[in-house]
């Protein structure tokens, strides 16, 4: 009985210091793929067996260890690995493949989700939750092109866009750092995309 009531609130202050700890880490770490052989080097979900483009750029890793920090000390639970090199539309399009240190891992793309949390205007320590009321949505064939689809105008600004990738044979993840512009126009729609 002893043991459970000192365990307890070690257990709890552990579980509190993780994302902390987390902030604390180089982005090359961070990022880094695991060191397991196959398939299993994508367990990490860190989007390194997926290749995403948006707007018609594909993403790249976040390597600029100052403003990993700067996002990662924003409290917003994703490991965000991946930006792109300029701004997109607030009406976006991206598409998926299987790509990267093992393609078959994922497969032939059945389905995108995202999930978008605003960065302007959050401080370091600030909770972030995912905006509500945006998605992905086919421009036909689920291999093709998703739009972005938002209830309201999304504002010009930094983001972070977590693009779930799923597969025929599994799934992966990138969490992207973008400016989005509602001036720019989106990439245009495919119906079909690489396999």
């Amino acid at each position: 009985m002893r043991t459970e009531t000192r365990i307890a609130p070690l257990l709890s202050a552990l579980l509190l210091a993780a994302p902390a700890f987390s902030a604390d880490k180089p982005q090359s770490q961070r990022c880094a793929p695991n060191d397991a052989q196959g398939e299993m080097k994508c367990v990490n979900r860190n989007g390194h067996c997926a290749e995403l483009t948006i707007d018609g750029m594909k993403s790249i890793p976040l390597k600029d260890e100052a403003t990993a920090a700067r996002v990662h000390a924003i409290k917003h639970g994703e490991d965000v690995c991946w930006t792109l090199s300029k701004p997109v539309s607030t009406r976006l399009r991206a598409s998926a493949k299987a790509g990267g240190i093992f393609p078959s891992f994922v497969g032939r793309i059945e389905k995108l989700s995202v999930n978008v949390y605003r960065l302007d205007g959050a401080k370091p320590g600030d909770r972030l939750y995912s905006l509500t009321g945006v998605g992905l949505v086919a421009d036909g064939d689920p291999n093709g092109t998703w739009r972005l689809d938002a209830e309201k105008p999304l504002a010009k600004g930094e983001y972070v866009l977590v693009f779930r990738i799923f597969g025929v044979g599994n799934w992966d993840r990138q969490a992207v750092l973008v400016n989005l512009d509602p001036a720019l126009q989106p990439g245009p729609a495919g119906t079909a995309g690489a396999q």
